[in-house]
């Protein structure tokens, strides 16, 4: 039963938009929700694994969406083309903030990621051609081997195929040898110094690959939303990636997305009204979570799990 439970979930996964088809509103969540959940990938990837922390991490999204919208409005470059330059760049981006991370460790090094995420948005915010104050309106729907993904439901399989994608890279990942390294150093940096493990390099490795998924993120969402503006890539979206990650289980893979449909989801259904309520709920959960569940969301999965392993060998 193990073995067909993940063709089951994507068959699932599949069949849910064709459900609701008739709701695009709850198509368009769905669609956040992996957007967000590619994103906390990232991060989970930063933290869960590698044991270091960012306040900035929204910031690459901004770099990804906007280098793909620009390349997509004004040099009318093809989608893959600008997906590939946005991520591309993302990279760069982590690579350089990634330095500082070799020398800072804890408080540190989140003060240092919350200026490095400042920056980065106040900066795109002065540049003419990112639409400045406005930001960039009309950014054209994904378009791949002539087909163009104008609507919600189509949308849907091309962010699931990039969510497929980040928890396929992130699962191999972590069985990896430089997975194995990155929690080696997370519990402790200097026993991976002693046996010879190389921090500076896998610290480097985790700031490039946590900004490649967000810089993926970025780009779908700007292409999506077909919207952009350097105040949806603040501090705010960069503390609530860090909640998303913190609820469904760091260093886990599935209880990231769980985490960010949840987060998603109490945000956008409980209504506008009741908006500031939302952020109350939400660190609620945040605080009963890491109370009574310190693995997350995830953590009930595996309860459920451990119970039907109980089951079966005393059947």
């Amino acid at each position: 039963m193990k073995k067909f439970t993940p063709i089951l979930l994507l068959v699932l996964a599949l069949l849910i938009p064709v459900i609701f088809r008739q709701k695009p509103s709850l198509v368009y969540y769905l669609n956040l929700s992996m957007i967000y959940a590619i994103s906390a990938q990232g991060l989970n990837l930063l933290m869960g694994i590698g044991g270091q922390i960012s306040l900035g991490h929204a910031a690459f999204m901004a770099i990804g969406g906007y280098t793909s919208a620009v390349l997509v409005m004004v040099l009318h470059v093809p989608f893959i083309v600008a997906l590939i330059a946005g991520v591309g760049l993302s990279c760069l981006f982590g690579l350089i903030i990634g330095f500082p991370a070799l020398r800072l460790k804890g408080f540190y090094l989140a003060i240092a990621t919350l200026a490095m995420g400042t920056v980065v948005t106040d900066i795109i915010k002065r540049i003419a051609i990112t639409g400045g104050d406005y930001g960039l309106r009309n950014i054209p729907a994904p378009r791949l081997f002539g087909f163009t993904f104008g609507s919600s439901l189509s949308q849907f399989y091309l962010i699931l195929a990039g969510l497929l994608l980040a928890i396929v890279v992130t699962r191999n990942f972590i069985r990896s040898k430089s997975g194995i390294a990155l929690q080696a150093m997370r519990d402790s940096e200097t026993g991976a110094q002693a046996v010879g493990i190389n921090t500076s390099n896998y610290k480097l490795l985790a700031f490039i690959l946590a900004s490649a998924f967000a810089g993926l993120a970025g780009v779908l969402y700007g292409h999506s939303v077909s919207y952009l503006n350097t105040t949806n890539f603040g501090l705010d979206l960069s503390i609530n990636l860090l909640a998303i990650t913190i609820i469904g289980g760091m260093g886990t893979v599935w209880g990231v997305v769980l985490g960010s449909f949840l987060w998603v989801f109490v945000r956008n259904l409980m209504g506008s009204g009741l908006e500031m309520l939302t952020g109350v709920l939400f660190g609620v959960i945040l605080l009963l979570v890491v109370l009574f569940l310190p693995r997350g969301l995830s953590e009930i999965g595996f309860r459920i799990a451990g119970r039907f392993k109980g089951k079966n060998e005393s059947s």
